[in-house]
């Protein structure tokens, strides 16, 4: 046996390694985004937050997670809906609607600001349409409500 065989395996061994680690996949920024397991992605905002959704098909319960772009959830929403969620801290605040069916349009009235909100796809037809928003600081005075409308602009609920 050769006295520099060890050498060379150890060689063979690192440039092997270095080479799989180069090509073992797509790079991370081309990635789908991965949100929380069974969830579907629903929609993305201009800040890199993530709306997430998923159906529960024994409870009939919907489940709306909203997330930053790090994937840290800073608001959440369950129920059946017509339903209003607003949660998140003073960094991030995120407005959630479970609305009625019929829904496509719904206005969050945020201190003062009107926040047009996101209305999320990729659900199945029989869910309940769903809508979110990332809100602006909370204003000095005022407070928050919700207004939602169908097709024809008629208002659908409100909260």
């Amino acid at each position: 046996m050769r006295r520099d065989a060890p050498l060379v395996a150890a060689v063979v061994l690192t440039v092997g390694l270095a080479l799989a680690g180069c090509a073992s996949g797509t790079p991370e920024e081309d990635a789908a985004p991965e949100g929380p397991n069974g969830y579907t992605l629903s929609a993305t905002f201009d800040d890199g937050s993530m709306l997430w959704w998923d159906g529960g098909d024994e409870s009939g319960l919907t489940d709306l997670i909203l997330e930053d772009e790090g994937g840290r959830m800073f608001a959440s929403c369950l129920g059946r809906g017509p339903l209003l969620c607003v949660g998140g801290t003073d960094e991030a605040r995120g407005a959630l609607v479970i609305g009625p069916a019929g829904a496509e349009r719904a206005v969050m009235h945020w201190y003062g600001t009107d926040v047009e909100l996101v209305r999320g796809e990729q659900t199945p037809d029989d869910a309940p349409p769903v809508f979110a928003g990332v809100m602006p600081p909370v204003g000095a005075e005022g407070s928050y409500s919700v207004e939602v409308f169908d097709a024809a602009g008629a208002v659908v609920m409100t909260q």
